[in-house]
């Protein structure tokens, strides 16, 4: 029984070889905390000595729990209670309920444990807690979702929870669950409560002017109060006017709900401007479908409306001068002098209208049927409501590019805007030689 050197040495082996372990695991993982601290320990993990291995996986199970009961709070609960900054979902409290979903939570990177993916990370987990949030701040919907049985995934049915247990495929599939039934449940609140889908629908309808019924009489009952200087036009006569075209189309069968939204804007004046300058159409958005809707993406739809406006016009005034020359053509032939005149103007509106067909071709079905189309395809097929974000948004700006309104195509549609200054200007004069021609034939009879 006497106490030797060698005995000594034999006794505190172990000991030693832990403590130099712990040391270097201090010395490594100062100044580190939450996911960052895990991910340290993760990698001293995989060392290849079973018994520093073991040791650092028993740290581990213990540093780990604090981290996986945020996550588990998050993914089922969409609570987040992370005072000291620790976990790897970040919450800017200062985010407006309307920026709920865009700006209000984020992933916190450098907490974001190294055997956590940044695509589970960002595209599930991170939409977990957001779908939760969105539903009971913005939707007032307070539905449970997981069952008692998914809650509880990382407890074995024998013995305490482990990193083992915590992690790999039971994180894997627990996530997934969580992700398919809360961004389900969040799709069917907003589609079938909110009328997402039928939203979307009317906008393509009015703002993009898919109603070509409507559109039409809208333009024959506007152009006479339109066509007068911009400081003479009052709001609610066009609102009037609006209501009517409503009334006398296909838009009438529309559910109130939508026709109560759509309303006439006047745009800012500029020295000059006429009605059709400033006159455009608003879509009035309100609640969770704002999250889609924001009032960036519709000042997008309404640089659109104005594009497809003005292009709509050129079509109309290009109508109007082909029905005016037909109607007096008989008339002002009697004026031998003025023939080649005259023949020179057909030619002339012939090759506008040509050119605004080919536009109007180009710009409905090449862009917005196209466009649509892939549009409806990606919502329907959607997971998640930022998945028909990313479709929504990018669809605009498919739109906005295809319709020369990006700053890539500013040069041509500078000069597409001066051809229909040229449209309007030879309207105008067109109206002008018509009426002194016809008042020249009186003169003549």
């Amino acid at each position: 029984g006497t106490l030797t050197l060698r005995r000594l040495v034999v006794w505190t082996h172990d000991p030693l070889q832990r403590l130099k372990i712990l040391g270097t695991l201090v010395d490594g993982c100062r100044r580190l905390k939450g996911g960052a601290l895990v991910s340290a320990l993760y990698a001293y993990s995989q060392h290849g000595d079973p018994y520093a291995s073991s040791l650092v996986k028993h740290l581990l199970n213990q540093v780990y729990r604090p981290i996986n009961a945020a996550l588990v709070s998050w993914i089922f609960d969409g609570e987040l209670f992370d005072k000291s900054l620790e976990f790897f979902i970040a919450c800017d409290e200062s985010a407006k309920e309307d920026k709920l979903w865009r700006s209000k939570y984020s992933i916190r990177h450098s907490m974001l444990p190294s055997f956590i993916s940044e695509d589970l990370a960002e595209n599930k987990i991170l939409i977990i807690g957001k779908s939760i949030n969105f539903l009971r701040q913005s939707c007032k919907d307070h539905t449970q979702l997981g069952s008692g049985a998914l809650r509880t995934w990382y407890i074995p049915k024998q013995g305490e929870p482990t990193f083992d247990s915590m992690t790999g495929a039971g994180l894997h599939a627990a996530v997934d669950t969580a992700y398919q039934e809360t961004s389900k449940h969040l799709l069917h609140v907003i589609n079938t409560r909110y009328n997402f889908m039928e939203h979307l629908k009317a906008l393509r309808r009015y703002l993009l002017l898919g109603q070509g019924d409507f559109i039409r009489h809208l333009m024959d009952l506007l152009a006479p109060e339109l066509g007068k200087p911009a400081t003479s036009i009052y709001l609610h006569n066009l609102t009037g006017t609006l209501e009517t075209a409503v009334r006398a189309t296909n838009a009438q069968f529309e559910a109130m709900d939508i026709l109560n939204r759509l309303d006439v804007r006047l745009l800012d004046l500029s020295p000059g401007d006429k009605g059709w300058d400033v006159f455009s159409l608003h879509y009035h958005v309100d609640g969770p479908i704002s999250t889609v809707f924001t009032p960036e993406t519709m000042l997008q739809y309404l640089r659109v409306f104005n594009f497809l406006w003005r292009s709509k016009r050129m079509e109309y005034c290009l109508a109007n001068m082909w029905r005016d020359q037909t109607s007096y053509y008989r008339s002002l032939q009697t004026i031998a002098e003025l023939r080649p005149v005259l023949h020179q103007c057909h030619l002339l509106i012939s090759a506008m209208v040509h050119f605004i067909s080919q536009l109007q071709y180009y710009v409905t079905f090449e862009v917005m049927e196209c466009c649509w189309a892939g549009l409806v395809k990606k919502v329907t097929g959607a997971e998640d409501l930022g998945q028909v974000i990313s479709a929504h948004d990018s669809f605009l700006e498919q739109i906005t590019a295809q319709c020369l309104l990006n700053p890539d195509s500013q040069p041509m549609l500078t000069r597409l805007r001066a051809i229909f200054d040229l449209i309007i200007m030879f309207q105008q004069k067109q109206t002008a030689m018509i009426s002194e021609c016809l008042g020249e034939v009186e003169r003549r009879e």
